[in-house]
């Protein structure tokens, strides 16, 4: 009976301790990069609508092929942005040290509870 109770506890931890956390930051970062898209296209779509004067502003200024660039990406908003790309990067860079940083460990717990 005290083996099962082992188990019982390094299931619970190993979903605790990670599954959870996993679920977490999947949730959480999906639904940062959501919002972060929905105002990348908000963004986008202003460009757009003022593209002709940031097109007239471009001569006057020192960033003129930053401002065309912006100006010009406004139209293709379905693709990914560079600074979203970026973003999205992170975020999976973040959950994937998470994995590999806790998996070993959390993999030993629930093994050694069933050889136990």
């Amino acid at each position: 009976m005290g083996d099962c109770g082992g188990q019982a506890y390094a299931i619970f931890d190993f979903l605790w301790n990670y599954a959870l956390p996993i679920s977490v930051f999947v949730y959480c970062y999906g639904r940062i990069f959501h919002t972060i898209r929905r105002q990348s296209k908000v963004v986008s779509s202003h460009v757009g609508r003022g593209q002709n004067i940031a097109m007239t502003t471009i001569s006057r200024d020192q960033n003129a092929g930053q401002i065309q660039q912006q100006a010009t990406g406004a139209t293709t908003s379905a693709k990914l942005s560079h600074t979203e790309v970026n973003i999205l990067q992170a975020m999976i860079a973040v959950i994937i040290c998470f994995i590999l940083c806790w998996t070993p460990s959390s993999l030993t717990s629930v093994i050694q509870s069933q050889t136990v």
